[in-house]
């Protein structure tokens, strides 16, 4: 008895061994950013010199400039209003709107790897599901236009791993986005059992090899854990958890609030009542 046990034992961690090299193989294989991306996502932009010398990287790029400025009227308070490199940094800020261009090129870029997958559209779909309703959270917690891109973008890549894990599984024409609010847990835990590690992890492990910045780092990773401990919060973790809500569920936020830690509302500055206020915003019609 006890050699059968052994020999399902290691059944099972051999085929964990073999999807967990399946993963590191799809990573590995997935291509850098053109080389004009990740310049401007190494570059730092914290003085104003570093900003100037960004701005001109950005303006002597053609195809750069004329993406950064797209995006920018994309997402900024006068759509089609901004018109040079300098507006658009006058209006978001530096900083996302880089780590903006960095994410469209990684979509772009998960767009042609993973097409053999059949519901790719509603990978997409639902990534921008969750940047807006995100977006939506941290303009009610008064956030800074800065922090809400960031955390808008976070949303927009929140579930990167969860394609490597389909491929690897050979789930090509699986549904990806079948996951209610119940099981944002369960999800993690059985990935994790059968692979050793989780869509959180390879997502992270990603945008990290396509360097984009820490904060989108984080949110991807702790999206599904955004409080482990009083004192282990994330804030971008927190908001794109939060965002499922927002987009997925009918709950209210008296009843969310009930079901979920206190401590995590209060430490994204928001309460129920903004909780229904986001909700209510998502639902109404796109003008």
């Amino acid at each position: 008895m006890r050699r059968d046990v052994t020999t399902a034992t290691d059944v099972v961690l051999h085929a964990r061994g073999e999807l967990e090299s399946k993963v590191a193989g799809i990573v590995c294989r997935l291509p850098p950013l053109p080389e004009n991306i990740d310049l401007l996502l190494l570059r730092p932009s914290k003085t104003p010199a570093e900003v100037r010398d960004l701005v001109r990287l950005i303006a002597d790029d053609p195809s750069l400039c004329v993406e950064f400025l797209h995006l920018a009227n994309a997402c900024g308070a006068r759509p089609g209003c901004i018109e040079t490199v300098e507006e658009a940094v006058a209006d978001i800020g530096i900083e996302p709107l880089i780590q903006l261009v960095g994410a469209s090129y990684v979509n772009g870029t998960v767009a042609e790897q993973f097409s053999e997958l059949t519901h790719l559209n509603a990978y997409f779909a639902h990534a921008r599901e969750i940047a807006r309703s995100a977006r939506l959270l941290a303009d009610l917690a008064e956030l800074t236009p800065h922090q809400r891109e960031m955390y808008a973008l976070a949303g927009l890549i929140h579930d990167l791993g969860r394609l490597v894990i389909m491929v690897a599984m050979g789930k090509t024409s699986a549904p990806l986005m079948g996951t209610s609010w119940e099981q944002m847990t369960a999800i993690v835990h059985s990935e994790t059992e059968l692979l050793g590690m989780n869509h959180c992890d390879i997502g992270k492990d990603l945008i990290g090899r396509w360097n984009l910045s820490p904060t989108l780092q984080e949110g991807v990773l702790r999206h599904h854990s955004p409080l482990l401990q009083e004192d282990d919060f994330s804030a971008p973790g927190a908001l794109i958890f939060l965002a499922h809500f927002v987009a997925s569920s009918d709950l209210t936020g008296e009843i969310l609030g009930t079901m979920l830690p206190p401590a995590l509302f209060r430490r994204l500055g928001l309460t129920p009542a903004a909780f229904d206020a986001a909700h209510q915003r998502f639902r109404a019609p796109l003008t």
